[in-house]
């Protein structure tokens, strides 16, 4: 059977247990003098370091990426006698993100700002439009993991905007930690591999035995929160009811896109834009090149942080590189462990009938390599992302040979001998008049509705084509990318109803299903639901009407197939809610008047 990732050492810390106990010890002026140097602080100035030890001329500071200098902190004589406003400018640093707590290290170097506690006065960078972003995290300690989860995430935001500087006394501890939870945020990389990479490019970084737990508890929680697809054998955790995604959610998001699914859970709205975009034969937004332009950077990052790895004889060297998974398939949760443990754990839970809250615990620390994943889903053994490519080659010659089909073979050839026959299905002659200009999108339409008013269970080739987006979402940042490019409807079809059949509790229960009852079946009864099921809901019949509109006469195959999703009820039982499904199509026919949703559905392929 294949091996798991490589064993890679635990990072050990900088200082003694004896030496952290003392400086906590000692107060903070005489700690300034005996540890720093006092007003000689070498941390202050460009004496004691030399030139390739100054990324930035004047300042103890080193590049960790390509986006992200960390370095020790500023101050106005140093600003001013190194032009440092200047320097950030030339290099492209639109962000300075501060680690320190107002009036620290007082006794460190030149006086500090009386406006702002730092040894330089925030406005100035911001007058010269870098952005500032303070996130204290008091010395030789650590701060709680939702404040470094906010720090990740303005870093992540910051590092999309241009080069960022991070930077606490020193730059060498809490800069370390951020640096590190960052690398595991978004190349989804073990702690370890985090540590040890920030250490090789900025030595003796992460010092205290408190910041290397820290970054590993962040790894830990993040593992939790960042699954979208539960697995049944628990490798990637357990379902989660709607309100409990929204909550991890709502942890990971940060800026618009936070405000935008505040209520509707990210994976359901991309999948109903990407539907609705298909049906009305939208192209690809800027926006979507955007995201995949920001994918490849992060590859091209990922193979630069192995690389780096491989050279300090941390991971094994290139030529064994085929035997091993890639960086970034999921060893967040690898947490360095011999490797005839994880084996002989992984054997024994995935046999257990009942798990404890340990076993779960444990299986969500579990590493299974993708190989192993195949082996128990009865797969070929080729890596997820050779599969993926794979797949992807053949959707790209798919569209292309469907763009460049024959005469003989369009669509619009058929349309003119069918026309009259079809009209009586078309609830109006300006929708009949807007296929007519555009006859694929019947096609189109008709490929979807089939596949969401489908009651079966899909194809084995769907389902593997399915599975395989679900552990690249569940692994990869980069999954995203994928779903928002994927153009096959049977395989969008599959993720979405999957995602919430998934849900440890349907999206309308029981009391979900009563209140709805009490209200009556008017229009507007959907308003007595709690706002995340409401407007998860409105989200989903967006894309039904936007569906069912070009292809009416499956619109009550595919609300009963919602319902089923919505409820998670067999089959047999949707009959018996029939009360739902005229409350659903009332809905449709308030969301078609006026052809409010194509211009809803064109808003949702802007915000992709």
């Amino acid at each position: 059977m294949p091996t798991l990732t490589p064993h890679v050492p635990v990072p050990r810390p900088a200082y003694s247990q004896a030496r952290e106990n003392l400086v906590k010890a000692i107060p903070p002026k005489l700690l300034c003098l005996l540890a720093c140097g006092g007003v000689d602080c070498r941390y202050e100035g460009p004496e004691c370091w030399k030139a390739n030890q100054q990324a930035i001329r004047g300042i103890f500071s080193s590049w960790v990426t390509d986006d992200i200098i960390a370095m020790a902190r500023p101050s106005r004589s140093l600003m001013d006698k190194y032009s440092i406003i200047e320097q950030f400018q030339r290099l492209n640093i639109k962000s300075i993100i501060n680690m320190q707590m107002p009036g620290e290290h007082a006794h460190c170097g030149p006086p500090l700002d009386p406006e702002s506690g730092f040894t330089y006065s925030p406005q100035t960078f911001m007058e010269n439009d870098i952005y500032f972003y303070n996130f204290g995290m008091p010395d030789f300690y650590v701060s709680s993991l939702v404040s470094i989860i906010d720090g990740v995430k303005v870093l992540a935001f910051a590092v999309g905007e241009g080069r960022v500087a991070v930077h606490c006394h020193a730059g060498l501890g809490r800069t370390g930690v951020l640096i590190a939870c960052y690398l595991i945020y978004t190349l989804r990389i073990s702690p370890s591999e985090a540590v040890h990479y920030v250490r090789i490019k900025r030595p003796r970084s992460i010092q205290t035995r408190a910041q290397i737990s820290q970054v590993f508890d962040f790894a830990r929680l993040l593992g939790t929160q960042l699954v979208q697809y539960p697995d049944l054998n628990l490798r990637h955790g357990f379902p989660v009811t709607l309100q409990h995604y929204l909550n991890r959610q709502a942890l990971l998001l940060h800026g618009q896109e936070a405000r935008t699914l505040r209520y509707i859970p990210k994976v359901v709205y991309l999948l109903c834009g990407r539907l609705s975009c298909l049906s009305l034969g939208l192209p690809a937004a800027p926006e979507v090149n955007a995201e995949l332009e920001k994918r490849s950077a992060l590859r091209i990052l990922t193979r630069v942080v192995r690389e780096t790895l491989e050279s300090k004889q941390f991971l094994p060297l290139l030529r064994e590189r085929h035997n091993i998974p890639q960086l970034g398939s999921g060893s967040v949760s690898s947490w360095d462990e011999p490797l005839g443990f994880l084996e002989r754990k992984g054997d024994l839970l995935l046999d257990k009938r009942s798990y404890s809250d340990s076993d779960l615990s444990k299986l969500m620390d579990l590493e299974m390599s993708p190989w192993r994943m195949s082996e128990v889903m009865g797969l070929d053994r080729i890596p997820l992302s050779a599969k993926t490519a794979r797949l992807s080659s053949q959707l790209i010659t798919k569209n292309f040979q469907t763009r460049n089909m024959q005469p003989s073979q369009n669509p619009a050839t058929k349309f003119q001998h069918t026309a009259k026959k079809d009209q009586s299905k078309y609830s109006s002659n300006i929708e009949l008049c807007r296929i007519a200009h555009n006859p694929q999108l019947t096609s189109v339409a008709r490929t979807i509705a089939n596949a969401m008013a489908d009651q079966g269970p899909p194809e084995e080739t769907i389902l593997q084509r399915s599975f395989l987006l679900q552990e690249e979402l569940n692994n990869s940042e980069c999954g995203w990318a994928l779903l928002v490019t994927e153009s096959d409807p049977e395989v969008l079809t599959c993720l979405l109803w999957t995602w919430l059949e998934k849900l440890k509790e349907p999206v309308l229960g029981a009391e979900e299903l009563a209140r709805l009852s009490c209200a009556g079946g008017n229009k507007k009864s959907l308003g007595v639901l709690k706002k995340p099921q409401r407007q998860t809901i409105y989200c989903l019949l967006s894309c039904v009407n936007t569906v069912t509109s070009l292809c009416p006469h499956r619109e009550d195959g595919v609300l009963q197939r919602l319902i089923r999703a919505l409820t998670k009820r067999p089959q047999q039982d949707v009959g018996s809610l029939a009360d739902l499904t005229d409350l659903m199509r009332a809905h449709l026919r308030k969301t078609c008047h006026g052809n409010t949703y194509v211009r809803r559905a064109c808003s949702w392929d802007a915000t992709l």
